[in-house]
């Protein structure tokens, strides 16, 4: 019981909604992100830059990101996907991220005003987002564990 009132009085913290996702560090990652995306070509640049690949052979959550940004910000929106499900999502917030960065401040603050009146949907999207991310990850790591032990026997 007291988790769930720990968990709901998170869910409602107004601050935490806009800063969540529209704080200095999401701006910074949004325009990092946006950075690569258009620095980088669509089907990777032939090296492996993923060290948790490297180190363990398996994908992590976000193997495939970059390349799904910079298919997704050229419109080869079919390949973005086949790169990574969430890279058209991702590329998404990162656009509006950046955007409302540039914004006047008199917009900004109505737009974290915003944000913050509806705390507790903002903080569900937020966390649904980081379980999806987390949970394709995790899937997509066993499903390529369970392959490589199949052609292992």
């Amino acid at each position: 019981m007291v988790r769930v009132a720990q968990f709901l009085r998170w869910l409602n913290q107004p601050r935490q909604a806009s800063a969540r996702w529209l704080g200095r560090h999401c701006v910074a990652a949004a325009w990092l992100g946006l950075s690569l995306a258009v620095i980088s070509p669509p089907h990777g640049s032939g090296m492996k830059l993923c060290w948790f690949q490297e180190a363990t052979g398996l994908p992590c959550p976000g193997c495939g990101m970059t390349r799904s940004l910079s298919c997704g910000i050229r419109g080869m929106f079919a390949d973005s996907w086949n790169h990574h499900p969430l890279g058209l999502f991702v590329l998404g917030l990162f656009l509006l991220t950046a955007a409302q960065s540039l914004f006047p401040n008199p917009l900004r603050a109505r737009l974290a005003g915003f944000m913050q009146a509806r705390a507790a949907w903002f903080n569900g999207l937020y966390l649904l987002f980081i379980v999806t991310f987390v949970s394709f990850g995790l899937a997509r790591a066993l499903l390529h564990f369970g392959d490589v032990w199949v052609r292992f026997k």
